[in-house]
C-alpha cells in the first residue's frame, strides 16, 4: 500500500493518542460510506479544503505561506493519488482538459518508483495538468496530496532538480493530514499519479473500444 510522505509522518507523531486513533477511525468510517469513486474524492477534497482553509484565518499563516499561483516547483515531483482520484483525473481528461500525453507515457514508464521517476529531467517531471503558463489546469479537482503542500520559506527552495529533497519548511497541516491518511488507508491500489492514470486510461478506452456483450 502505498501511503503519502507527509500524511504519514503526521500519523508516526500522534499514532500513540488514543483521541486521534478514533478520528482516524471515524474518518475512514465516512469516507468508506461512499462507494462511488467520484464523490468519495470529491468528499475528501472538500474537507481537506475545509481544514486548510481554517488555517488560512489565522493572518500570520496567511502572511507566512510563500505559494503563489503560477510557482509550480512542487508540480514535478512523483504525486501519490488513490485509485478513486486517478478515475476522477481520468474523468477531466474525458470533459476535454487537454495533458501531455508524451510525457504522461515518460513518467508512467517509472511505475511507483520515486528512483526512477528522478532519472527524468526535471522538464520530463513536471505534472501532465500543468499548463503552458504554470498553472494547474484542474485545479480545483486536484489531488489530495497536492491541497496539503504550502511552504513557508522561499518557493524557489522547492525546486527538485537533481533528485534530491530539497530543505524547505513546511506548513503543519495535521488536521488536513489526516484526511489523507484515512483516505489512502482505505485503498489498495493507491499509486503514483501517471502510472495510476494511464492505468484507468486505457482500462476506459478498452472499455468503450470492446464493450461488454448483452448476451451471455
Amino acid at each position: 500500500m502505498i501511503m503519502p510522505a507527509i500524511a504519514t509522518r503526521t500519523y508516526k507523531i500522534f499514532q500513540e493518542d488514543s483521541s486521534f486513533r478514533k478520528l482516524i477511525k471515524r474518518m475512514t468510517q465516512k469516507i468508506s460510506k461512499i462507494s462511488d469513486p467520484i464523490k468519495k474524492a470529491k468528499y475528501v477534497h472538500k474537507k481537506i479544503n475545509e481544514e486548510i482553509e481554517s488555517q488560512f484565518k489565522n493572518q500570520m499563516v496567511d502572511k507566512l505561506v510563500q505559494c503563489k499561483k503560477g510557482c509550480s516547483a512542487c508540480c514535478h515531483s512523483q504525486v501519490a493519488i488513490t485509485e478513486s482520484e486517478a478515475f476522477l483525473l481520468a474523468q477531466k481528461v474525458d470533459e476535454g482538459y487537454g495533458i501531455d500525453f508524451e510525457r504522461l507515457q515518460i513518467q508512467a514508464m517509472a511505475g511507483n518508483s520515486a528512483k526512477e521517476f528522478f532519472k527524468l529531467s526535471y522538464e520530463e517531471r513536471a505534472c501532465v495538468f500543468l499548463n503552458d503558463s504554470n498553472q494547474c489546469s484542474i485545479y480545483e479537482d486536484r489531488p489530495s496530496v497536492c491541497r496539503t503542500n504550502y511552504v513557508l520559506s522561499d518557493p524557489v527552495n522547492c525546486e527538485i532538480r537533481d533528485g534530491e529533497s530539497p530543505s524547505v519548511q513546511l506548513l503543519n497541516t495535521f488536521s488536513a493530514d489526516s484526511w489523507v491518511y484515512s483516505y489512502f488507508k482505505l485503498g489498495n491500489n493507491n499509486g503514483a499519479l501517471a502510472f495510476l492514470l494511464q492505468r484507468v486510461l486505457k482500462e476506459k478506452d478498452n472499455k468503450i473500444r470492446f464493450p461488454l456483450s448483452k448476451e451471455l
